[in-house]
């Protein structure tokens, strides 16, 4: 099974979201194809040894947000995610990371146009 999820107890994000970080994370990066089976709530909840209910909210919410699905027979498994899901993902990722961005620069005093600039700066060297 290609799902490996690694927990930190002590981090102050929730086991649940940490879980669902996880899956998601190998859907978008493709390494969780669409039909992967995953663990039952019960058996992930005894693989990670966390409560059924901390598994079972975080796949309430993989399954709300499109990520995985019941399938008669088999299970939970990858959903079939849209692309255009994917992209949205994405985005909400990249706009967290600015925001974090935004942040730090003005706790260290720096304008808008530094901030630009150093943005600039390294999506030009990223790309070469």
């Amino acid at each position: 099974m290609d799902l490996e999820i690694i927990l930190k107890p002590g981090s102050d994000t929730p086991i649940y979201e940490q879980i669902e970080e996880q899956i998601r994370a190998g859907v978008i990066s493709g390494t969780l194809m669409p039909g992967t089976p995953i663990p039952s709530i019960r058996a992930l909840a005894k693989i990670l040894r966390v409560s059924v209910i901390t598994v079972q909210k975080a796949y309430e919410n993989l399954k709300r947000q499109g990520y995985i699905e019941s399938v008669v027979g088999r299970g939970t498994v990858i959903a079939q995610v849209s692309r255009q899901t994917l992209l949205e993902t994405r985005r909400q990722e990249l706009e967290s990371v600015l925001e974090q961005a935004v942040r730090l620069s003005r706790d260290c005093g720096m304008d808008l146009p530094d901030l630009i600039s150093a943005l600039e700066l390294m999506y030009k060297e990223e790309s070469s």
